[in-house]
C-alpha cells in the first residue's frame, strides 16, 4: 500500500473511532468534538511511528 492510502484509512478510522468515543462518553458534545478527537488520534498514530523509527 502506498503512503496517500494509509493515510486515507487512517484518517477514516480515526474519524469513526473519534466520534464513537465522544458519543459513548460525552453525548452532549457535538459531532465536531468527535471530528477534532479523530484528528488528534490520526496525528497520535503518524506521531507514535515517528517516535518507532527514531529507536
Amino acid at each position: 500500500m502506498n503512503a496517500f492510502l494509509i493515510f486515507v484509512v487512517r484518517l477514516i478510522l480515526g474519524l469513526v473511532f473519534g466520534i464513537f468515543l465522544i458519543r459513548l462518553f460525552r453525548p452532549e458534545w457535538g459531532v465536531y468534538h468527535g471530528v477534532v478527537t479523530g484528528l488528534i488520534l490520526v496525528a497520535l498514530a503518524y506521531g507514535m511511528a515517528l517516535f518507532k523509527k527514531k529507536k
